[in-house]
């Protein structure tokens, strides 16, 4: 078998790529579980975005959770990329907000062996821990994947990922801090708070580590600023942006011109949460991941 390409990139559906994306680029998608009552639902293979949605809004007693991709589903997607090029790169959820990141290495560990026994030398297998999430982590993937197309090694793309990451922001305002709360992530007295006073969490994940940066008392008022923040932080420089939403694409596409109107946009895409991510902000948010995306971000020199 002739492989077209030394590297094959694979991620969880968390990173929430269009499908017209993930085709072109040849990404492997390995999807989270959504648990609602006794039913178990691949994310974005079992139920889609607008039904999920739908759901989530309905008064119901049923309880909705969400579990990380299980090793052997990460084996089996190791399996099938690595037929389409020499090694396989692995991208996964910040591990600070799930075992996404242990599944997969674990998974790489089971396969090793079993992808030895049919290739010689076998591919290899690594798995890095992006520190990001939605739309960030997957402007992360797609970097990797168009470096792969290039013709870029393995240790070229991970060089390249291992650049690229600290230098990618993500920012995104909540309609309300209901569904942070249903998950754990915000006590409910703060949530309470916020819906009583109409506040529209303006956050930031950065590494890992995700703060809150303002409290905006409007969804206008919390778009201005997220905005604002952006040119601070862009200062003119060309960009890269993927324009998030949950259940408010018209929004989406308003600030989508936006942002191509006032910024310097190599590329922008737009993306939907998908059921996995949405649950835990709930429907109305609207957000932007994006990097500088200027010559160091390209041409990774072999080491």
């Amino acid at each position: 078998m002739v492989l077209q390409h030394d590297v094959a990139v694979v991620v969880d559906s968390s990173s929430c790529l269009p499908e017209d994306l993930l085709r072109k680029w040849n990404i492997t998608v390995v999807p989270h579980e959504l648990i609602i009552g006794q039913r178990s639902l691949r994310d974005g293979v079992d139920i889609q975005p607008s039904e999920f949605y739908r759901l989530l809004s309905e008064d119901s007693s049923e309880k909705f959770t969400t579990a990380a991709p299980q090793p052997r589903q990460f084996r089996d997607a190791f399996v099938a990329a690595s037929q389409q090029a020499s090694n396989v790169l692995c991208l996964t959820l910040s591990s600070q907000f799930s075992a996404t990141y242990r599944s997969a290495c674990a998974a790489a560990a089971m396969s090793d062996d079993s992808l030895t026994e049919n290739r010689h030398g076998g591919p290899k297998i690594m798995v890095l821990d992006s520190k990001a999430a939605a739309g960030g982590s997957g402007l992360i993937a797609l970097a990797a994947a168009r470096w792969a197309s290039q013709g870029m090694t393995l240790e070229q793309v991970v060089a390249g990922v291992e650049k690229l990451a600290p230098k990618v922001n993500l920012l995104a305002y909540l309609d309300t801090l209901r569904y942070l709360s249903r998950s754990g992530r915000v006590n409910k007295m703060a949530a309470w708070a916020g819906t009583m006073l109409s506040i529209k969490p303006l956050t930031e994940l950065k590494l890992g580590e995700a703060r809150m940066l303002e409290r905006p008392r409007s969804r206008a008022r919390a778009k201005e600023r997220l905005l604002a923040v952006m040119r601070q932080r862009v200062a003119g420089q060309p960009i890269t942006v993927n324009v998030m939403e949950a259940d408010a694409i018209d929004e989406a596409r308003e600030l989508s011109q936006r942002v191509q109107s006032e910024f310097n946009c190599r590329e922008l895409i737009v993306s939907q949460f998908t059921p996995v991510m949405g649950l835990h902000t709930g429907p109305g948010l609207l957000g932007v991941a994006f990097y500088i995306d200027d010559e160091s971000n390209s041409g990774i020199e072999a080491s």
